[in-house]
């Protein structure tokens, strides 16, 4: 009788703790019980196959740092080239949701986005020459801003511009010592560049990396031209055994664009973690492929691949034919004009004209 009393009082003792527990707003799941915090899921897509660096190792870092930074609170699934979305569609499918952030180049929404027009890597070659000119023309003098402004109408946020130090440059199968070479050189080329090799007598046509190397091998393309790397990552010294420098453009860009409406649902210490992860982002991406091209030129003999450098007077006419370009780019949008207005001012201060 004893043992069943004191159950009684016991069991009475836990009906008490419950209802007051009640009355508080606790229950008996979660007294002392911390709430677990939100975790948000993004998708990213690439634009790069998963051969090179950034898959392998800068934009797997930048995903795996946010998830670190942001103590598991955002996590970003890295995906590469097509597999959620062809590259030409990532504008459309930032828009939409199906992709949250991307890696990629406005070479391909200049038709989409005026403004995609004055990111670096679309601008005719050579307009700027340093890591510093690009960081300070578009991360402090304003040229991310406005394209930022014009990607926002699409329904996409533009994280920024991040820049390369290996040269924008080109490869063909016969060698070529100056712009009276150009003329009837059918090459993979693609924005300003494009233009300009066209107005040299060059026959540019834009191909998709994965098949740029069957095109050169069947002499559909006597030449390609892209990030310096990619030579040797891609093995094209296999059949265009002549790479050049210093190419068409010291420095150039890519860039991180998010989905606007996933970008807006963040808050903002997860902004903040992604923006500055972002730079660490960018500048790491920029030493390691620096980095990467250095030693590729070091290998060139063993590639069995021919160095040409261009000597400076046919660099400049390269640039000078680029350069008539500018007033049509000026005239794309009002945002393209304060944009070009900005880097020739730039430019003109450091003497670049």
């Amino acid at each position: 009788m004893h043992q069943q009393s004191e159950t009684k009082k016991i069991f009475i003792l836990l009906l008490m703790m419950i209802f007051t527990g009640l009355a508080l707003g606790v229950t008996p799941g979660n007294v002392n019980a911390e709430e677990a915090p939100k975790v948000i899921k993004w998708r990213m897509q690439s634009i790069d196959p998963p051969s090179l660096i950034g898959p392998q190792v800068t934009q797997k870092a930048f995903c795996e740092n946010i998830k670190k930074m942001s103590n598991g609170r955002l996590e970003i699934t890295l995906y590469t080239a097509g597999q959620l979305a062809p590259s030409l569609e990532l504008v459309k499918a930032l828009n939409i949701g199906m992709v949250d952030i991307a890696y990629t180049s406005s070479v391909y929404y200049t038709g989409i986005v005026p403004e995609a027009n004055i990111d670096l890597v679309t601008l005719p070659p050579n307009m700027l020459r340093t890591l510093q000119d690009a960081i300070q023309v578009y991360w402090y003098g304003g040229l991310d801003d406005l394209i930022r402004e014009g990607y926002k109408e699409h329904g996409v946020y533009y994280v920024g511009s991040m820049f390369y130090t290996e040269p924008n440059t080109f490869w063909s199968k016969k060698p070529m010592q100056g712009v009276d070479d150009l003329k009837g050189f059918k090459v993979r080329g693609y924005g300003y560049y494009a233009k300009t090799l066209a107005k040299l007598g060059a026959s540019p046509t834009m191909i998709p990396h994965e098949e740029v190397y069957t095109a050169m091998a069947q002499g559909v393309i006597d030449g390609s031209m892209t990030a310096g790397s990619y030579y040797k990552r891609f093995k094209y010294y296999e059949v265009a055994p002549y790479y050049y420098l210093p190419g068409f453009a010291p420095v150039w860009s890519m860039g991180v664009m998010a989905s606007q409406k996933s970008w807006e649902a963040l808050p903002d210490d997860l902004k903040a973690i992604v923006q500055q992860e972002f730079k660490v982002f960018a500048i790491d991406t920029q030493q390691r492929t620096w980095w990467e091209h250095e030693q590729m030129i070091q290998d060139l003999p063993n590639l069995k691949a021919t160095l040409i450098t261009w000597p400076d007077s046919e660099v400049k006419k390269v640039k000078d034919v680029g350069m008539t370009f500018i007033p049509e780019i000026s005239k794309k949008c009002k945002r393209c004009a304060e944009g070009m207005e900005i880097l020739q001012n730039y430019m003109k201060t450091k003497g670049y004209n």
